[in-house]
């Protein structure tokens, strides 16, 4: 395996260590599969691993889990608060009409910014999400909603951001959506 284990020997037979070795293994096969590249380390508590594939733009992809200790805030629970998991897929989107955008969770404020922004608007079907744009929205755009569907259906889609040439898409997810990354470099 390529990813490595930076583990202390007890924390071998934790089976939070397995799952952690268990989702590291299927990134590396998915990666290898499409012949990438990958690196990263992982143990009981966290993982940190990246891949690149080339299809036909190369396309970067990182996951990351981190543990961190609880700060005693009564309002959130323990595992919320102190349980990050998340995915980034990064890649050069170069077009004549690739202009700027961003579509992100809706923030509390975003409804009184929405009277006086033109360039602000909900995401249409998808109402928990806002669109943020300076020159109209692209044909990528709609490509977008389409292939990110089901992350946009669940909510684990945090942010995508078309900004200089390159396109970011975060995730809040524990899984690896490699269905809807297969879907979306096809329609990309």
């Amino acid at each position: 395996m390529i990813i490595k284990s930076n583990a202390s020997p007890q924390e071998t037979s934790s089976p939070f260590f397995k799952a952690n070795e268990e989702f590291c293994n299927h990134f590396e096969h998915f990666i290898a599969n499409k012949n990438g590249k990958v690196k990263g380390v992982f143990n009981a508590s966290s993982y940190l691993i990246f891949g690149e594939v080339a299809h036909p733009k190369l396309w970067t992809l990182g996951y990351k889990k981190a543990t961190f200790t609880s700060t005693g805030n009564l309002f959130l629970s323990s595992n919320y608060e102190s349980l990050l998991v998340a995915a980034e897929w990064k890649t050069k989107y170069v077009s004549p009409e690739a202009n700027d955008f961003k579509i992100r969770k809706q923030t509390t404020t975003d409804g009184i910014k929405m009277l006086f922004n033109t360039k602000l608007k909900k995401v249409e079907h998808y109402p928990k999400y806002i669109v943020e744009y300076k020159n109209g929205l692209p044909s990528l755009y709609h490509k977008i909603l389409t292939s990110l569907e089901s992350l946009f259906s669940s909510k684990e889609l945090y942010e995508v951001n078309m900004k200089n040439e390159e396109l970011s898409i975060e995730l809040r997810s524990d899984k690896h959506h490699f269905e809807v990354f297969d879907r979306l470099i096809e329609e990309i």
